[in-house]
């Protein structure tokens, strides 16, 4: 049941603003934009009452942290919402005008008659971890995107020997920048992060990287509770459109995801011939005549639902489980 014994408070995030939708104790309607800075954040928590109101928070990236972290930090009851849930309710109620002020008060409608799952944040050690996974996947592509524009320029006839000379220096010096990288995150790894670690790569096909990306994008998976939602949130849940005599099969739900499924499709590789799960998946799926592509992203998918159950039951993979 939804919680109604306190008022919502609805926010809509931009970079530099929040919209603030709530009813006062009067019951009147007040909506006021403040800055989306620590100092206005504070100073407008402290005119709330944690006893009377709880925080409900569209998602937007790095923009809405900020309001999550000190309402939380704070003591209020937050909530947060994919932006595309309040997209569709705006719909459902035929709503044609789209304006920050409108928005608000709709995500503040939203949590007064939804059921919405708390907001739980990261530990510091996973935020700075993800941050750290971020910039490495940043580096990676860097030297990837270089070492490819030197290997295409040592093709021409007449080479530059100082172009060739400066794009090694770079290469060399972001190699440099990932090592380092790398020694420091096991310093960010807590007693828990290294048990969910062994955990997870006791999954043949998972191997160490693929384990904390994991783990650092779903807090632990703390933040799910079925395997679909999993599938979903990494976008390779199948999609099926049917409708009278139409049946489509539309193809998988993508997110935003991208780094950590490419990650996750060159493990299914492995986990084809050494998971006996996956492999009789993915030779079922063949012997229907589906491609070997789509055999993969469902063995991607087949993988996360193993990750999910063996974190939430606390034990490691089991080749004979089924049995």
């Amino acid at each position: 049941m939804v919680n109604l014994e306190k008022k919502v408070v609805g926010i809509d995030v931009s970079s530099k603003f929040l919209t603030i939708s709530f009813k006062n104790a009067q019951n009147q309607e007040i909506v006021m934009n403040i800055g989306n800075l620590k100092k206005d954040i504070l100073s407008c928590l402290k005119k709330l009452d944690q006893k009377d109101y709880k925080i409900v928070v569209e998602a937007t990236g790095s923009y809405s942290s900020k309001i999550l972290y000190y309402a939380y930090s704070k003591g209020f009851d937050v909530y947060q919402v994919n932006p595309l849930t309040i997209k569709k309710y705006a719909e459902v109620r035929n709503l044609i005008s789209k304006t920050d002020d409108e928005d608000a008060k709709l995500i503040r409608d939203f949590g007064e008659k939804m059921e919405i799952y708390p907001f739980e944040p990261k530990k510091e050690n996973l935020e700075f971890l993800e941050q750290e996974l971020n910039l490495l996947q940043d580096l990676e592509q860097e030297k990837a995107r270089f070492s490819l524009k030197l290997k295409s320029l040592r093709q021409k006839a007449r080479l530059n020997k100082e172009v060739v000379k400066h794009y090694e220096t770079l290469i060399n010096n972001l190699q440099k920048e990932i090592e380092k990288l790398l020694k420091r995150l096991p310093k960010l790894e807590d007693e828990e992060l290294q048990e969910n670690k062994t955990l997870l790569k006791s999954i043949n096909g998972i191997g160490e990287k693929t384990s904390l990306l994991l783990l650092v994008a779903t807090n632990h998976f703390k933040s799910f509770e079925h395997s679909k939602s999993v599938s979903k949130y990494f976008g390779v849940a199948p999609r099926m459109y049917h409708s009278g005599n139409k049946k489509i099969t539309i193809g998988k739900c993508r997110t935003t995801k991208e780094y950590i499924r490419s990650v996750l499709f060159i493990c299914s590789w492995s986990a084809v011939k050494c998971n006996p799960q996956c492999k009789a998946l993915y030779e079922r799926i063949l012997e229907k005549g589906k491609c070997k592509k789509l055999a993969l992203i469902a063995v991607c998918n087949k993988l996360l639902r193993q990750a999910f159950g063996i974190i939430k039951s606390k034990n490691k993979y089991q080749l004979d489980f089924a049995k």
